[in-house]
């Protein structure tokens, strides 16, 4: 290697180092001008540029104190002389600027936060005022309404205690006919403005007079609340529930008082109509919070007898929180605050009693009513410490950002030093990934494991911001294993057309090497393409090593990737090369190991399964031959002659024989009632098909119903061939089913029918297939069977749930 023994000198031997002794690259010294006070010149290599100090550019290129042969090691960078006393100056240096940094950010957000907490002091205490403010206003207007209705309610009372002195003594009969009395008590009701009509109503409840209309008309209001609650006891002034008039069609309500007649017994009732029209425009002139709400109501039941803003109908009032309302009621009779729910709304209400009377007047506002007046006054206040705090804020970043850049020069340093430390130690921290990671890969026989131990090996090596494997059987899917630090890299590396990119490393199994994709062309000659999201980190540095086998196969492309441009080199693809090399064997010995293993499986799973189906060949025989041996039983106790008896056992063994062949096509796992029917009955249908009617969904039946169900089928048709409706030939059987999920599996209910055949009767002895039908459907099914022998035709009903299918685990 050539002695640096010149200003030229060390900077090749630099260049050459930086490159690994492979490509050569220039450098050029900057202005000194241009440096800071006690730097030297600047090294240019592409956009990164390098600063020493002047005492270590005068070791390296003083004309009379030259450093003659410079060692140079492999790959490693310059070698120089620092002094530990400016070493620890500059770290001191910096430790200061650092504290004094700190301390001026710790300032400035002290200033931050007694600003914010001041403001935030400030709106809080406006809130309060305001909250305060309008639960005073309620509380005021809830007295003054309270007040102004009472007095109406005095003025009404006078009036009906008149009303009543001006009938007492008269009969009836008397104060319909007395016109007199018509016109006195139409002046009490036009000096009143607030009243709409008086009216006197006997014991009965019918209208004697009215103040609207002479002569009386014929009306009652026995059923109303104002007349009911006057007949058992005098209940003095009662104010009765809203109704919507007849004549007006406006909302109005009704206040009674009890007529006696001479023994004290109920005589009657004299009442006014008032109406809600003049509650609203008197409540309408009294300030209140925005979104309050005037309500009349009665004590005992809470119902509302006028609402302020009034409903659209004039009659559906919100409703009131009567549990809510008599918990303050039971603190304070009186008056009172409380809250509540109302129309899915918070409300606060202030309320007050209506003189001595059972009424009372609530006031209430929205939780939320001091929001709007609270964000105006609030919100100059807010400009005036937004402006402080942006102010605050700035000075104490531009002060922070001063401080923590003189630390920055002082440890400039520092940085370079580590730099040319660390350059030192990168040959020997290769060689030790190579040599961890290939151990680590003899003693694997994992596939995922072994290619993430690739991956992660190969980004140490190569210094990769992400690495990313690509199965070579779906190359055209996305990777199967990467790691990318940081993540935002993975959604830049997903646009990226890798395949196209990297081309050669997939279809040829070739290494790729492109130092910034963003400028150079593919294989064919066409110009890359960055498909990046804005603001999001551009992939330049692209390097894609095959995986390749012994038997040349390429089992996957290792692809890693930097933001930065030229990040990869040689030296690069040769520590790959080698990685990729132990990858190769260690993914072999994986597929070996797993290939003896998927053996040993599909032999245990064969031994089972052979296990399994003569487990199943010997239970399925034994049923075959107790079913045989029932058959014959039951055909022989049943059979007149030797000639039934063989017709009967063969036609059974027939029927037996075609449900096994079903349930054979299914692996004896389940057969098809739809066609179990069609083969008993297609042999007596017509050629037009209307002789047979099958009507039903599609049902599988478990082995374990098919064979009893099939043969009671068979004993069915049998039967209805011999004595039934296909005896005939204007006979027709109709079967239906359905089928619907139960707890244990599906409940099928059936029904056979004959229509058309001879006269039915009920049998006089139980032959075999009422057996069958009775007992076994029952025994094996827990099946419900009902027969009707009607004379049109018979009819057998069975209703059983069927177990899902299901191999069962017999010893043999």
């Amino acid at each position: 290697m050539k002695a640096a023994s010149s200003c030229a000198d060390p900077t090749e031997a630099f260049s050459s180092s930086r490159r690994g002794s492979h490509e050569p690259r220039r450098f050029l010294w900057n202005d000194v001008a241009a440096q800071p006070r006690g730097w030297s010149h600047t090294l240019v290599n592409g956009a990164t540029r390098r600063k020493f100090p002047l005492h270590q550019r005068r070791s390296l290129c003083h004309s009379g104190r030259a450093t003659a042969n410079l060692p140079l090691k492999s790959d490693l960078s310059l070698q120089y002389y620092t002094r530990p006393e400016s070493i620890s100056l500059s770290q001191k240096q910096r430790r200061r600027s650092l504290a004094r940094g700190r301390l001026t950010l710790i300032m400035g957000l002290f200033g931050v936060a007694f600003i914010l907490l001041t403001f935030g002091y400030i709106a809080w205490e406006q809130r309060n005022r305001l909250i305060q403010r309008n639960e005073d206003d309620i509380r005021n207007a809830a007295f003054f309404l309270a007040d102004h209705t009472a007095r109406l309610l005095e003025v009404t009372d006078l009036t009906l205690k008149q009303t009543t002195a001006l009938v007492q003594g008269k009969s009836w009969d008397q104060v319909e006919t007395s016109k007199a009395l018509w016109q006195q008590i139409h002046a009490v009701q036009d000096a009143l403005p607030y009243i709409e009509d008086v009216w006197l109503n006997d014991s009965s409840g019918r209208l004697r007079l009215t103040s609207a209309q002479f002569p009386t008309p014929a009306t009652n209001v026995a059923g109303r609340d104002v007349f009911l609650a006057q007949i058992d006891s005098d209940q003095g002034l009662f104010v009765g529930v809203p109704i919507l008039g007849r004549v007006p069609k406006a909302p109005t309500f009704m206040i009674s008082r009890r007529l006696q007649d001479g023994g004290a017994e109920f005589g009657g009732i004299a009442a006014v109509t008032v109406s809600l029209s003049y509650f609203y425009d008197y409540w309408s002139k009294i300030r209140l919070p925005k979104g309050s709400r005037v309500v009349l109501l009665r004590a005992s039941d809470a119902t509302v007898i006028a609402q302020y803003p009034p409903p659209t109908d004039g009659l559906s009032f919100a409703p009131i929180d009567k549990s809510a309302f008599d918990t303050a009621r039971g603190t304070a009779s009186r008056a009172g605050l409380y809250s509540f729910i109302s129309l899915d709304q918070e409300r606060v209400g202030a309320y007050r009693q209506v003189g001595a009377m059972p009424l009372y007047i609530s006031v209430s506002m929205p939780e939320d009513a001091y929001w709007t007046p609270w964000f105006v006054q609030t919100r100059l206040y807010g400009a005036f410490a937004l402006i402080a705090l942006l102010a605050l804020l700035a000075l104490t970043v531009l002060a922070s950002e001063q401080f923590h850049e003189q630390a920055a020069n002082a440890a400039l340093l520092e940085r370079q030093v580590a730099l040319r430390t660390s350059e030192l130690r990168t040959e020997t921290a290769a060689l030790e990934i190579l040599n961890r990671t290939g151990s680590a890969l003899a003693a694997e026989l994992d596939l995922d494991r072994i290619i993430e131990s690739v991956v992660d090996a190969g980004i140490e090596l190569t210094e990769a911001q992400f690495g990313a494997f690509f199965c070579g059987a779906s190359q055209s899917g996305k990777e199967h294993y990467g790691k990318f630090e940081p993540a935002s890299l993975h959604d830049t590396f997903a646009v990226l057309n890798i395949r196209e990119i990297c081309a050669p490393a997939f279809q040829e199994g070739k290494t790729v090497r492109l130092d910034n994709i963003a400028v150079e062309q593919g294989h064919d000659g066409t110009p890359f393409t960055l498909d990046a999201t804005p603001g999001a980190p551009v992939i330049r540095s692209i390097l894609a090593v095959p995986i390749v086998l012994r038997t040349g196969d390429t089992h996957g492309i290792l692809v890693f990737g930097h933001e930065r441009a030229g990040m990869f080199n040689r030296r690069s693809e040769r520590l790959l090369a080698g990685l990729t090399a132990q990858a190769a064997i260690a993914l072999e010995n994986s597929r070996l190991y797993r290939n003896a293993q998927s053996e040993i499986e599909e032999r245990k799973q064969a031994q089972t399964q052979q296990s399994l189906l003569i487990r199943e060949l010997h239970h399925r025989v034994k049923n075959t031959l107790a079913t045989v041996q029932a058959v014959v039983g039951a055909t022989a106790r049943s059979a007149l002659s030797i000639e039934d008896f063989y017709q009967a056992f063969v036609g059974r063994i027939i029927s037996l024989a075609n449900t096994h062949s079903l349930l054979t096509e299914a692996v004896w796992q389940t057969a098809s009632l739809r066609e179990i029917l069609e083969k008993e009955l297609r042999p007596y249908n017509d050629t037009k098909g209307e002789r047979i009617v099958l009507d039903g969904p599609a049902v599988e039946l478990p082995s374990d119903a098919a064979v009893p169900i099939g043969m009671a089928i068979h004993e069915l048709t049998t039967n209805a061939a011999k004595y039934g409706a296909l005896s005939v030939p204007a006979g027709k059987v109709v079967v239906s089913w359905e089928a619907e999920p139960a707890e244990d599996g599906t409940r099928l209910r059936l029904v056979w029918e004959e229509r058309g055949g001879p006269t039915v009767s009920s049998p006089k002895r139980q032959g075999f297939g009422s057996r069958l039908l009775h007992r076994v459907l029952a025994t094996q099914l827990n099946a419900k069977v009902e027969m009707d022998f009607n004379p049109t035709g018979l009819r057998v009903a069975i209703d059983a749930v069927l177990k899902q299918a299901r191999f069962p685990e017999m010893s043999v």
